[in-house]
């Protein structure tokens, strides 16, 4: 994992070819990564959807199998990260040796952070003009909270970049420049490096002896040998726990330093077997129950990924925690509720698949064959029934209307929103009721484009899309109650229900509660039950101009039911009435999505870019020096934001480049607020 271009799938490449896995080194450049397979990642040279593929590598005669995903670092993939990490049991964070910390940098750190997942950081592009490997080291410090820990120092820097200084063997890597890398020969350290060596070797047994105390006792009394092999061992200890970052260093692109990657890989990162057993909840019961990470134990997998296939049809990736998956055999989806029957089982190398009979615990392979299973459901034992955390995926900030160009393509286009939907968690799409409009969302512009592409180049669907709209959000911003009676003949039937609800706002990102205070002797929970989905339901059209409500709490405080009157039906209309009815009363805002901008210029295109970014009515949060290059960060509404990239190689002739990621919802301006409520309703008329 690791931002944008700091060389994740080049990295992934070279591993896969010093483990044998390919033959011929394929460059993202040249549209010819392995794991870059979709056409769209081809032509822009970028990771778009994370790629699944495995291998094998030998330690001291040793060999160990190796799950790898090869993650995007653009932002607007970042679900891809995230449903990655939910199965992960390890991460090499990627950084580049001259930008360092980057804004997705943290993004996905703070992801890594959620899941506790175990990682090692590897500082690339260590031949490149301006990397300085120390200076990444602090950052790492300063910007993600880190304990980072050297095990390596490089060898020269920029061009001069020779090799990599071990330092718990305390030897010396230079790699053949004529075989790219792929040979190199152990030497003494130079005698200019010797004090660097000291120094950082100090501070890496300073931090190893504080996980065993062995190990400590040896170093105070310094008459023993400490061997590699314990400090090794403890820092495997610092790791497993989270509590150091071990990094080390080289040059993918010139395959520098990938082969003591993989070596720490096996030494430091947790295997299958060693990670805390799985936990869910039994279905009904809320009662925990754990599994240990082996096969003999029933059955518990998760899919984290769907994904289509033009031959095969829908592809469940799954990772198995517990038992075996089995080809042809039965299994129950505890969240659906539903059985399913295994098809075919696949291992899979990036878009090539390899069919096997079983998935064992600690493996991730793709299913063929299932109905039912979409993105986070848990697959387990119909006997030991459990469901797993499901993962949180964030919502869309940017959408467009489509349309298809002809009747014909009208169902093409249903179907195919319908497989993107379902493939991407952070992808929606729906038909606005008011106009009939077919509003596809996502995270970003770029987001979006690859969606349009796909639908036009693989479901060869012809539409038209309007230009990118921002995905406003409606709350409330004071607590009201509010008293609904629903009373009404539907069909010959009489319908009744009666609730009162409180509403009141939550702060931003805490989301939607519902919350009931009535026992289940004053109103059955069926009806309870109703009332929640009737709110729920409403969340999707606000009342000021119909975008979605957020950040609200509902707390049912009373409700009644009529013998052979109330219905289930009635207490779902009169639990959506409470939201709109309340929601009016209670001082409805629009919010608008809120993005972290970091602009990276040379020093002589300041001003311009500041005065641009104020232009925009941005918020300008500091500005600092970075390699040579000065690096804007500021807050700027994503209204604002359209078009920017040619705006801002217009002012800096071309050298200014961006980053931008979402960042929080904040009330709109009230002139703004009034003219898209007054577009909303001329609309609706």
């Amino acid at each position: 994992m690791a931002h944008i271009d700091a060389g994740k799938t080049t990295t992934t490449e070279r591993i896969l070819y010093f483990t044998g896995r390919i033959h011929k080194i394929g460059e993202v450049d040249d549209g010819a990564a392995t794991m870059d397979w979709m056409e769209q990642e081809q032509e822009r040279g970028i990771t778009i959807t994370s790629a699944a593929t495995t291998c094998s590598w030998k330690v001291d005669n040793e060999e160990y199998n190796f799950n790898i995903i090869d993650t995007p670092g653009h932002v607007d993939f970042t679900v891809e990260v995230e449903r990655s990490l939910r199965v992960l049991d390890g991460v090499i964070a990627v950084f580049c040796g001259v930008a360092g910390v980057q804004p997705q940098s943290e993004t996905v750190w703070r992801q890594a952070d959620r899941y506790k997942v175990p990682r090692i950081a590897f500082v690339n592009k260590m031949d490149r003009i301006g990397s300085d490997y120390f200076h990444v080291l602090e950052m790492m410090e300063e910007r993600l909270g880190t304990n980072p820990v050297a095990l390596q120092i490089p060898i020269g820097k920029e061009a001069g970049f020779q090799g990599v200084i071990n330092l718990i063997t305390q030897e010396a890597i230079y790699y053949d420049d004529e075989s790219l890398g792929a040979k190199f020969e152990i030497r003494d350290i130079p005698e200019e490096y010797q004090e660097q060596v000291t120094e950082y070797r100090d501070k890496l047994l300073e931090v190893a002896s504080e996980f065993d105390d062995q190990l400590l006792e040896k170093i105070l009394e310094e008459e023993e040998k400490v061997e590699p092999s314990e400090i090794e061992n403890a820092l495997r200890k610092g790791t497993l726990q989270n509590q150091i970052t071990l990094v080390l260093c080289g040059s993918s692109f010139k395959n520098k330093g990938v082969q003591e990657l993989l070596d720490a890989v096996v030494k430091y990162l947790p295997s299958p077997e060693e990670l805390p057993p799985v936990k869910g909840l039994q279905p009904g019961t809320e009662k925990e129950i754990s599994l240990k990470p082996f096969k003999e134990e029933p059955l518990c997998a998760i899919a984290f990924k769907i994904a289509s296939d033009p031959f095969a049809g829908q592809l469940s990736f799954v990772r198995v925690y517990s038992g075996v998956l089995e080809a042809g055999k039965a299994v129950y989806n505890s969240v659906k509720q539903k059985g399913e029957r295994v098809g075919t089982l696949m291992k899979m190398h990036s878009n090539k698949r390899e069919e096997v009979k079983t998935i064992n615990a600690g493996d991730i392979g793709a299913v063929i064959g299932f109905n039912f299973t979409t993105t986070g459901d848990t697959l387990c034992s119909k006997k030991t029934q459990l469901i797993l955390e499901k993962t949180e995926f964030p919502e869309p900030v940017i959408n467009v209307a489509i349309e298809p160009k002809t009747k014909a393509d009208q169902d093409k286009l249903d179907q195919a929103l319908k497989r993107l939907a379902k493939e991407d968690p952070s992808f929606h799409a729906k038909v606005e009721e008011e106009t009939g409009q077919i509003l596809i969302s996502g995270m970003g512009e770029l987001h979006l484009e690859v969606i349009v592409e796909r639908l036009k180049q693989e479901f060869r669907v012809a539409c038209n899309v309007g230009k990118p709209r921002v995905a406003y959000r409606e709350t409330i911003t004071e607590a009201t109650a509010v008293i609904v009676e629903y009373d009404h003949n539907l069909g010959g039937k009489d319908q009744y229900a009666y609730c009162e609800i409180e509403l009141s706002p939550l702060k931003p990102g805490q989301g939607v509660v519902f919350e009931n205070k009535v026992s289940s002797h004053s109103l059955a929970s069926v009806y309870v039950a109703a009332i929640e989905q009737g709110f729920r339901d409403a969340l999707d059209s606000g009342v000021l101009a119909g975008y979605s409500l957020i950040d609200i709490k509902a707390c049912l405080l009373n409700g009644n039911a009529r013998d052979n009157e109330s219905t289930e039906m009635a207490f779902r209309i009169a639990g959506a009435k409470a939201l709109k009815d309340g929601a009016r009363q209670a001082k409805p805002v629009i919010l608008e999505p809120v993005m972290e901008v970091e602009v990276t210029v040379p020093v002589e295109y300041m001003g311009e870019v500041i005065n641009d970014l104020n232009s925009r009515k941005g918020r300008v949060r500091g500005m600092r020096e970075q390699s040579g290059v000065q690096v804007v960060d500021a807050q700027v509404s994503l209204a604002a934001m359209f078009g920017y990239s040619t705006d801002l190689r217009s002012v800096t002739q071309g050298r200014g480049v961006y980053t931008m990621q979402f960042s929080h919802y904040e009330p709109i301006a009230e002139n703004l607020s009034n003219e898209i409520v007054g577009i909303s309703q001329s609309t609706i008329v």
